[in-house]
């Protein structure tokens, strides 16, 4: 016979993903519904229009690899650690690097490139930065 916690425990996963099953299936009603109204007025704005021809287009949220605030902790304490200034670039690629993340594809490295960059203009204040050409370098200000 199974461990009475371990019955426990997969009862309180099973209630916990039916409720998320059932908001899910909730949304999806709302979702329909939504669609149906949307095609009501484009066919009042445009009776030949057929609204199964527009193409759906996906949301994606990219993945979060880092908590709140975290990520912007990690650009920082990257510039204090360095010896000389960096681009934006290649303190992304020390996270990549440090932290083992997955980004085989260039749109997933510039996705990392541009939340560095976020950061940096966001924590200005406290990092100087110069050029070397077309490429800015960050340091943190002297104390």
């Amino acid at each position: 016979m199974a461990e009475p916690h371990v019955i426990s425990a997969l009862r309180e996963k099973h209630a916990e993903l039916e409720g998320e099953l059932r908001q899910a299936e909730k949304r999806v009603i709302q979702l329909r519904a939504d669609l149906e109204a949307i095609d009501g007025a484009l066919r009042v704005f445009d009776p030949s229009l057929a609204p199964h021809t527009i193409r759906p287009k996906a949301r994606r949220k990219p993945p979060s690899y880092f908590r709140y605030g975290q990520f912007a902790r990690t650009v920082l304490d990257t510039l204090r650690r360095a010896s000389a200034p960096m681009s934006a670039r290649s303190i992304a690629e020390t996270i990549v690097r440090d932290f083992r993340l997955d980004v085989q594809t260039t749109d997933a490295m510039n996705m990392i490139v541009g939340k560095v960059r976020n950061a940096l203009a966001r924590h200005g204040g406290n990092l100087e930065h110069s050029r070397d050409g077309d490429v800015r370098l960050w340091k943190v200000r002297d104390a």
